[in-house]
C-alpha cells in the first residue's frame, strides 16, 4: 500500500510542469517534425536573440553520432580501416576538430583546406589531397608535408614527379580512378560516370599504365588507388560495383606490375535523409553488403590493403539547421511568397542542386498554407523551399531549414554585398559561438576601403 505522503508526493511531481527541452533537445524535436511545441520554439528564439539571424546551428552530439555509428558498422568487418572526413562539406575548424578527437584523418581539394586541418592539429601524413586541377604551389606544399597526393591525370604525374625530384622527396602518390559507375545521384555530384571530369578510367587500361609509370619513377611512392563516385548516394549497389571494378585493379597490379597497393579507397557520398520520412541506406547497411565483396577481392589479389572511406556529408549535413526569419510575406495571384533574411548566398544547395531541405515553421502549427520560402538575394532563382505546405507565418517568425550542415555555410558568399552569417555548435543547453557574424567591415577587407567612407 502506497502511504498518503507519498501518493501526495507523486501527484505532486506529476503536476509539475516539463522541464524545458535544452537547445539540443530541440534541435532533435525539430527534426522529429515538433518545431511548433511552444518549448522548442523558446529554444529557437533563444538562440535567435543571442546570436541574431541567419544563423547556422550544429549539433554536436549528432555529429559524434555519425562517426561512431560508421566506425561502429566497419571496424567489425574490416580490421583495416581508415576513415577520414572531407573537410569541403564543412570546413569550420571546431567541426573538423570534432571529428579528429573521433579518429577521423583529412581528406582535402585544397591548400586552404590543408593550412585548416594543419591549424586543427593534423599532420602532413594525416592528410590526402584531393583535387582535379591541383596548382604549382599546392603541389609545392603537399610535397613538402609528406601528404598524400591523389593524382588526377599523367600531365599532374609528371609536374609531381618533377617538384619531388627539386625538393629531393619521394612524392607519397595514389591515382584518382574513374570507374565508371553511375550511383544514381544529383548529375552535379556525380563523379564516377564516365563523362566526368575526375580520374583516370579503368577504359582502355588508362589507370594501368598511370600506375606502370610511375613505378619506374624514383621520385614516386606509390601508396594506394582511390576512386570516389559521387555524393548523396542511398543505396549500396554503385559501392558494390566500384568495389569490385578496383578490387580488380588491386589483382592486375600486383599480378602485373608486383605492386602491392597500402590502401584503397572507395571515397565517400553516403547519403543522408533530407525529407521526413526518406529511408536511406545506413552504415549497417554497407558495410553488411561490401564485406563479401572485399573478402573475395583481397583473397583474389593475395594481400590484404587498408580500406580507406572518406565521407564528408554523413557526418555533418543532418547536424546543421539554419535559422532564418521572416521579412515578409507577399500572395501574388499565382503563390504565397515567405521571403526570409538569407538566400542562396547563405544555402546555395536548392538553388545549384534544386536540392530538398526540410522546413519547420518555429512555434506554428495551425492554418496550412502552400507558400515557396523565397531569399533575399535579387535573383529570381533564389528560392530556397518551392510548394511547400507549411503553418502560415508571419513577418518576424523563424523558420528552421534543416540538414544544412554539408555545403551550407562552406558554399557561402557575400553575395549582394551580404556580409556571412554566424555559427553556433551546441552542446546539451550550451551554444558556442564557433565564427562572427560577418560585418559590412568585412566586405571592404584587402580593398584599402572603409566602411562608410568616402
Amino acid at each position: 500500500m502506497i502511504r498518503p505522503a507519498l501518493l501526495s508526493a507523486l501527484l505532486a511531481a506529476a503536476l509539475l510542469p516539463a522541464a524545458p527541452p535544452t537547445l539540443h533537445e530541440a534541435l532533435v524535436a525539430a527534426r522529429a517534425d515538433r518545431a511548433g511545441d511552444p518549448g522548442v520554439a523558446a529554444a529557437f528564439q533563444r538562440l535567435a536573440r543571442a546570436h541574431g539571424t541567419p544563423l547556422y546551428i550544429y549539433d554536436r552530439a549528432h555529429i559524434q553520432a555519425q562517426a561512431r555509428a560508421l566506425k561502429a558498422a566497419f571496424g567489425p568487418r574490416f580490421p583495416k580501416l581508415r576513415i577520414l572526413y572531407a573537410l569541403k562539406a564543412n570546413t569550420n575548424p571546431t567541426v573538423i576538430g570534432l571529428l579528429r578527437e573521433e579518429g577521423l584523418g583529412a581528406e582535402v581539394v585544397s591548400v586552404g583546406e590543408i593550412e585548416t586541418a594543419l591549424r586543427v592539429g593534423y599532420k602532413g601524413p594525416e592528410i590526402m589531397f584531393t583535387s582535379s586541377s591541383k596548382g604549382p604551389g599546392e603541389i609545392r606544399r603537399a610535397i613538402a608535408l609528406g601528404t598524400v597526393l591523389n593524382v588526377d591525370s599523367l600531365d599532374e604525374l609528371g609536374q609531381v614527379q618533377a617538384e619531388a625530384k627539386r625538393q629531393g622527396r619521394k612524392a607519397r602518390v595514389s591515382f584518382r580512378i574513374n570507374p565508371g559507375v553511375d550511383p544514381h545521384t544529383i548529375h552535379q555530384i556525380n563523379t564516377g560516370i564516365s563523362e566526368s571530369k575526375f580520374g583516370l578510367h579503368l577504359e582502355g587500361g588508362l589507370a594501368f599504365k598511370a600506375y606502370e609509370r610511375a613505378a619506374a619513377m624514383p621520385e614516386i611512392a606509390l601508396e594506394g588507388a582511390h576512386c570516389h563516385i559521387g555524393s548523396q548516394i542511398t543505396e549500396a549497389e554503385g559501392y558494390i560495383l566500384t568495389a569490385k571494378k578496383m578490387l580488380g585493379l588491386v589483382k592486375e597490379l600486383k599480378e602485373r606490375l608486383n605492386l602491392k597497393l597500402a590502401f584503397l579507397d572507395l571515397g565517400g557520398g553516403i547519403g543522408i535523409p533530407y525529407r521526413d520520412g526518406q529511408q536511406v541506406m545506413s552504415p549497417e547497411d554497407l558495410a553488411t553488403a561490401l564485406q563479401p565483396v572485399w573478402k573475395e577481392g583481397v583473397a583474389a589479389a593475395g594481400y590484404e590493403p587498408t580500406l580507406w572511406l572518406e565521407p564528408g556529408r554523413f557526418f555533418v549535413g543532418g547536424a546543421g539547421t539554419l535559422l532564418v526569419r521572416v521579412n515578409t510575406v507577399k500572395q501574388t495571384p499565382l503563390k504565397t511568397f515567405v521571403n526570409v533574411d538569407a538566400g542562396f548566398n547563405t544555402l546555395m544547395r536548392p538553388a545549384m542542386y534544386q536540392a530538398y531541405h526540410r522546413v519547420r515553421v518555429v512555434g506554428k502549427t495551425q492554418d496550412p498554407t502552400l507558400v515557396d520560402i523565397a531569399g533575399d538575394v535579387c535573383e529570381t532563382g533564389d528560392i530556397l523551399a518551392e510548394a511547400r505546405t507549411l503553418p502560415r507565418p508571419v513577418a518576424g517568425d523563424l523558420v528552421a531549414i534543416l540538414d544544412a550542415g554539408a555545403y551550407g555555410f562552406s558554399m557561402a558568399s557575400e553575395y549582394n554585398a551580404r556580409p556571412l552569417p554566424a555559427e553556433v555548435m551546441v552542446d546539451g543547453d550550451r551554444a558556442t559561438v564557433l565564427r562572427r557574424r560577418g560585418s559590412h567591415g568585412d566586405l571592404f577587407r584587402n580593398t584599402g576601403a572603409k566602411a562608410g567612407g568616402k
